[in-house]
């Protein structure tokens, strides 16, 4: 993780809209009463409005499970009829038995895969067995051709991983037939042995108010723990010999990867008032921000995850190509840029949508993140919806573009990036959560009498409402509680691909 410094706080204020104004927000759904949402946020909102349009506003574009989403210009989802806000071709597309609606003839050849559709339609639907009826009259024909003709441009390059494995990099002309499952998994954490796969880092380069825990005084502390089934790491005690300081966790990868495909599997993830968990990954050597890093998933208190990229070198996105999967504007306003120098240059962020840090806590599924020569992608993939290709090991990232919410193509870019670790932590307070503490209105009544401290300009954790809170000697705050139900990760697998 990188130091956050003040002017990055300074885009954050109060959520002072109306009731009516934060229906509007996914970030503000999950607790109305207080939202500390920053300009940049409602300026992304207000950009994806405008462009309704041209996401179409249909189930059939939608598809009919997922949650809800104020960019979508209507709803596709079982609460839709609710609130009133269904789209048009709802009852057709979602409602009606499978034999009303499901045909190539409607559905159209070599499509990708959708959830919603009774029968698909593309050429994997005779491995899966979910071919619609008329698959074999109204798409063999073009599949055979198209196949056919693409297939003559298929150019391979034989690259290295980090690791020292041989690797094949498909390039653009490849065929979508052959680079289907092109990817092998290399390494995973999963089961009893999920935390033998990770080194234990002991400082903290925030400021916070953890005391991270080494093997085995982690797993003594119960601030990790790994069962057969899922992995656990979480809020732990105040600690015994730190004030100010509560035992957690900070981990990275013992191995770095270049090229990749990571499957991050939970059911749960942190959140809280003072509480700052981050899923990242960091560039294996050299000065931050040289070679990149990645923020996959990471928020402070009640506020949204925003996805972001940080290097040095000449990294500015075009904004064209960004948006080629829809709107995703830079919620860092930094016009795609994503070389950081702080406190000016903040790095890139273009998300299509944000989370609250709740709503990421209620919504189990798949965090991947596809990193290539040529571009990053992040999907969020709910757990109802997880694709075949995933439970088979088999992922095919292709196919999942409608899961897509962040995008960072590199064409035409000299972006500095080298090869990259996992890693994973929950920190509290400090140099973000601290800082902004009393611009969310969760956490900003829950200690009288103090006020928010930058750790970077002056040392005064007694006075620093954050602190106060996570520390909470008296248990006047109930926060051994308040954490124990909220600042914890629950984990089934993290998998990577190449």
């Amino acid at each position: 993780m990188s130091l956050r410094t003040t002017s990055w706080f300074l885009l954050l204020t109060v959520c002072t809209s109306s009731a009516e104004e934060l229906a509007l927000d996914d970030e503000c759904l999950a607790n109305a009463e207080g939202c500390a949402l920053n300009a940049l946020q409602r300026q992304g909102r207000k950009l994806a409005e405008k462009d309704e349009e041209r996401w179409g506003g249909s189930c059939q574009k939608y598809g009919c499970r997922h949650g809800y989403h104020s960019w979508m210009a209507c709803q596709c989802n079982s609460h839709c009829a609710q609130y009133g806000n269904c789209c048009t071709d709802y009852q057709d597309r979602c409602v009606k038995a499978p034999e009303e609606a499901g045909s190539c003839a409607s559905y159209g050849c070599g499509s990708a895969y959708v959830a919603s559709n009774a029968c698909q339609c593309n050429k994997r639907c005779y491995k899966y067995g979910n071919c619609c009826a008329d698959y074999q009259s109204t798409c063999v024909k073009s599949d055979t051709t198209q196949t056919e003709t693409t297939t003559t441009s298929t150019a391979t390059t034989a690259t290295t991983s980090s690791s020292g494995e041989s690797t094949t990099e498909i390039t653009e002309t490849t065929s979508k037939a052959e680079s289907t499952g092109s990817y092998s998994l290399v390494w995973k954490a999963q089961g009893t042995s999920f935390f033998d796969q990770f080194k234990f880092l002991w400082d903290d380069p925030n400021h916070g108010s953890a005391e991270y825990l080494l093997p085995p005084k982690a797993e003594e502390e119960g601030v990790v723990e790994a069962t057969n089934n899922y992995a656990i790491i979480r809020a732990g005690r105040r600690s015994p010999q730190y004030k100010y300081k509560r035992m957690t966790a900070r981990m990275e990868t013992k191995q770095s990867w270049k090229n990749f495909l990571s499957l991050f599997k939970f059911s749960h993830v942190p959140y809280g008032c003072g509480v700052w968990p981050a899923l990242f990954t960091l560039a294996d050597h050299g000065e931050w921000p040289n070679g990149g890093e990645l923020d996959m998933l990471e928020y402070v208190n009640m506020d949204v995850s925003k996805s972001s990229f940080h290097t040095g070198g000449s990294c500015k996105l075009n904004p064209s190509a960004v948006n080629e999967y829809g709107s995703m504007p830079d919620r860092n306003d930094m016009n795609y840029d994503c070389v950081t120098d702080y406190p000016d240059r903040l790095g890139c962020a273009p998300n299509k949508w944000m989370k609250s840090s709740e709503s990421w806590a209620h919504s189990p599924g798949i965090l991947a993140t596809q990193w290539t020569e040529k571009f990053i992608k992040l999907f969020y993939i709910p757990e109802h919806e997880i694709p075949q290709d995933i439970q088979d090991e088999t992922p095919d990232p292709e196919e999942w573009n409608r899961w897509l919410f962040s995008y960072f193509p590199f064409s035409g870019t000299s972006c500095d990036i080298a090869a990259q670790k996992l890693m994973m932590q929950i920190n509290f307070c400090g140099d973000w959560a601290g800082k902004v503490w009393s611009a969310d209105g969760n956490c900003n009544w829950r200690v009288p009498h103090c006020r928010a401290v930058d750790p970077l300009k002056e040392y005064a954790p007694d006075e620093d409402c954050c602190t106060q809170f996570i520390w909470d000697p008296d248990n006047r705050y109930h926060t051994d509680q308040y954490l124990r139900e909220r600042a914890y990760f629950n984990i089934s697998y993290i998998k990577v691909f190449q």
